[in-house]
């Protein structure tokens, strides 16, 4: 498929990150310029709220319980929890500039890529704990989890590779070379593929996660940043960070 023929789905101001919820019927982008996070009805292709959340957002997760957002500031240096219904947000200063952010599959564990650190930390929604700091990754930015929390996956943007982390071991187990500027990522369902977004250079790679190669490219215009994966494994959506829409790509 190439990337004029994928439907677009209209966004906030310069969308970084995506994230969808648990059942699949919402698309939460953080909005760079503007601060924000936009909540898209996915069946509509439409957004429905806009969040007050930030300046300069980058990094988003939803919460496997569907009621939480998690957005990393960089700038700020914050983490921030925004409980969807009321859209309220915490924000949670821990003087480190987190750039991606996953959640545990018990959404008891935050993972932050300090991409100025070369490290990733693991805390709480709230940034307040250390359960672990893992170091020697080089500048990350987004970041991943598999289902069973064994092994943690990162884009490393200036090497143009990809981290494979084991994560009770606190180290690097792999690293797998991709093209040019690889910044969000997102496993698939069953944690089988990682999908890996390289800004600003238009392409996603797909990479097997049992034979740690990248099997195939997609081209998506307009500065892909952000991507993510519908429950389901069927869709993947990426950001068009020059454009101001999401791409929806048929898997």
């Amino acid at each position: 498929m190439s990337a004029v023929d994928a439907k677009r789905i209209p966004t906030g101001k310069s969308p970084h990150s995506v994230a969808v919820n648990p059942d699949g019927t919402r698309l939460f982008t953080t909005d760079f310029k503007s601060g924000t996070v936009s909540v898209i009805d996915i069946g509509r292709a439409v957004v429905v709220e806009t969040i007050q959340a930030v300046e300069g957002p980058y990094g988003l997760a939803a919460n496997p319980n569907g009621r939480v957002l998690h957005v990393a500031a960089p700038g700020s240096e914050m983490l921030v929890r925004i409980d969807i219904v009321g859209g309220i947000p915490t924000h949670s200063g821990f003087g480190h500039a987190p750039y991606g952010v996953a959640v545990s599959p018990d959404g008891d564990r935050v993972y932050l890529t300090l991409a100025l650190e070369d490290s990733v930390l693991v805390t709480d929604q709230f940034a307040k704990p250390r359960f672990a700091e893992i170091h020697g990754i080089a500048f990350p930015t987004g970041v991943a989890v598999t289902p069973d929390e064994n092994l943690l996956y990162s884009a490393n943007y200036f090497a143009d590779t990809v981290s494979i982390v084991d994560i009770a071991g606190e180290k690097v187990i792999a690293t797998v070379p991709v093209g040019q500027g690889p910044y969000g990522v997102a496993l698939s369902p069953a944690g089988d593929r990682l999908y890996v977004a390289h800004f600003p250079f238009d392409s996603v790679s797909v990479i097997d996660t049992t034979d740690r190669t990248v099997t195939k490219t997609i081209p998506v215009a307009d500065g892909p940043r952000g991507v993510a994966v519908s429950p389901d494994g069927t869709r993947l959506y990426v950001t068009n960070f020059f454009a101001d829409t999401v791409t929806v790509i048929e898997l």
